[in-house]
């Protein structure tokens, strides 16, 4: 009872541009504050993971058809379980399986925001936050695409990372994506490379063309409102 309640609320969350911002608020607290600080709360990832479960869901059905929506619910219900498996144990395959749940989770949230942020519709400021959420999975996606990868390879890997620790693979994400690049974290093995030289490139060309013209977009709708 309480789930549908919830799910409902979530539904309508979807309804309306300006959520994209407590979703942005949600996401950088999670990726800058709950990963770096909060790693080792199994309460803390339950809650993070409840939200993104329903906030997931509620968008499914939001843009999709009924039949697609109930395949793709089950793969997010299945990918919900085995991430908190993961939380419960330490076996290599757990941990593989997790990662690659996990990538297909993020993935399909990326996807839901993205749509809504590029529907059809007024350009709004929402719209302009929602693809920065766009542009945050992105780095959250690659960051479990380098963990998922170090579970299979080891740490020949990376260069300067000796553990799978959530929080630094998403620190070398975050400054590949960026293309800061400070150095202290490198890919080491011809896959880990080609796969920083993707998540750079996107780096460069998300914000250069998407994010450029919904800006652009935004100021020339509101132009148009006040003439």
């Amino acid at each position: 009872m309480l789930s549908l309640q919830m799910l409902n609320r979530f539904q309508k969350f979807w309804s309306e541009d300006r959520n994209l911002l407590i979703l942005l608020i949600f996401l950088s607290i999670h990726i800058f504050v709950a990963i770096p600080l909060g790693q080792g709360s199994v309460i803390g990832k339950i809650v993070a993971f409840v939200f993104y479960l329903f906030v997931l869901i509620a968008g499914l059905k939001f843009i999709a058809s009924n039949r697609i929506f109930t395949v793709i619910l089950i793969i997010a219900s299945i990918s919900l379980i085995l991430v908190s498996t993961h939380m419960f144990s330490n076996a290599a395959w757990v941990a593989a399986v997790s990662s690659f749940a996990t990538i297909a989770y993020s993935s399909l949230l990326a996807w839901i925001v993205l749509s809504k942020t590029f529907s059809e519709g007024p350009i709004t400021v929402y719209r302009i936050q929602g693809s920065i959420v766009g542009y945050l999975l992105f780095g959250l996606i690659f960051a479990q695409i380098y963990e998922f990868l170090f579970t299979l390879v080891g740490e020949t890997a990376f260069r300067g990372l000796t553990t799978g620790d959530e929080k630094e693979l998403l620190y070398f994400s975050l400054t590949t994506l960026t293309t800061t690049g400070y150095g202290d974290i490198s890919p080491a093995i011809p896959l880990s490379r080609s796969i920083a030289n993707v998540e750079s490139f996107i780096g460069q060309l998300y914000p250069a063309i998407l994010i450029a013209r919904l800006v652009s977009m935004e100021f020339s709708d509101r132009a148009k409102k006040d003439v």
